[in-house]
């Protein structure tokens, strides 16, 4: 036992507290906490506060050691013997040794209380667990649609107003609709940075104008998503029908038609394609599937969106084997793999 019966000043009782290590500064804190408790006089909490300012001073960390033997004791003492416990915290805050947010967020909150540092630990605590249960469990996320609505309206506006200009009868250069995607993925991304919408639901909304003026304009549509944030590092893609002779076409298609698990086992081979992009038609799918869909849908998906995932999946954009999951309730696979084909 380290004997502190002799520290009845400053001088003997700072010699006393000097350690070398934590581990020393903690047991001799301890000891020192613990003649104050049992003997009281000569041994003040002024004295012990007083001399605490000399040791701190050298490693501020030393303070929340402070209130971990604060804590240690007051758990252990009965309410009649904490008298000088209670008084050394007060000296603490008081003197300036610690502030009074440290000593809130690191004492126990009755100690808190008998020390009039607050009113009441019960209103505390209930505080505490709100404000805990806001940092740690709740996630935080991006503007959600019903909290900011200007951001998802001039996103619409803007992209519908893209399409406009483009000529209705889809003749339009290529270097035309590089530039004119560029400048609308510009003013997009702007949106998303000024209005701080979520990227996800961005990208959701966009699939939405797409599938509705696919038919006059897809090339421009491929255009913008293939060179979108949103583009996947490879494309799941074969080689183009196109490019194909007559008897590998006549091969390919008799594939689908009589043997489609060995063409499905080909296309889920392919590697890249958007997950997210899936992921995002696959829930509208299941959209149309479930029974919030409107009764006059007959719960099947529209044509503009079963063509939109189809040209995403003919250009590689998502991958046969991501979407599939989805869309067996409310379209046969086998239309869709048609439609990817024409």
């Amino acid at each position: 036992m380290i004997p502190v019966s002799t520290a009845a000043d400053h001088a003997s009782l700072e010699s006393l507290l000097h350690a070398a290590t934590r581990c020393d500064f903690i047991e001799r804190l301890s000891a020192v906490v613990d003649y104050l408790l049992v003997r009281g006089q000569p041994l003040t909490a002024q004295l012990i506060v007083q001399t605490l300012h000399t040791v701190v001073a050298a490693d501020s960390q030393l303070s929340a050691d402070v209130l971990d033997v604060i804590n240690q004791y007051w758990a252990e003492l009965p309410s009649l013997n904490a008298t000088p416990l209670i008084s050394l915290l007060q000296q603490l805050v008081s003197t300036g040794l610690t502030s009074a947010e440290t000593v809130i967020e690191l004492a126990d909150k009755t100690l808190l209380q008998e020390s009039s540092i607050i009113s009441n630990s019960q209103i505390l605590a209930t505080r505490s667990v709100r404000i805990n249960t806001g940092l740690l469990y709740k996630q935080q996320k991006f503007n959600l649609l019903r909290e900011e609505n200007e951001g998802y309206a001039k996103l619409s506006h803007e992209f519908n107003v893209a399409l406009s200009e483009l000529p209705k009868s889809g003749l339009i250069e290529t270097s035309d609709i590089a530039a004119r995607s560029n400048e609308l993925l510009t003013v997009v991304n702007a949106l998303i940075g000024y209005f701080e919408l979520d990227p996800n639901r961005v990208l959701d909304n966009i699939l939405d104008i797409c599938s509705q003026n696919l038919l006059s304009h897809s090339r421009f549509i491929l255009h913008f998503l293939h060179h979108s944030p949103w583009a996947p590092p490879s494309l799941a893609v074969d080689r183009p029908f196109a490019e194909l002779g007559d008897i590998q076409k006549r091969d390919r298609l008799d594939s689908i038609q009589n043997d489609f698990v060995r063409y499905y086992k080909g296309r889920i081979a392919n590697q890249g394609g958007s997950k997210l992009t899936a992921e995002l038609l696959g829930f509208k799918l299941r959209y149309f599937a479930s029974s919030e869909s409107p009764k006059d849908k007959h719960q099947t998906a529209p044509d503009s969106l079963i063509f939109l995932i189809a040209l995403l999946i003919k250009s590689g954009f998502i991958k046969l084997a991501d979407i599939y999951p989805y869309v067996k309730p409310v379209c046969p696979i086998s239309n869709l793999i048609v439609a990817s084909k024409r």
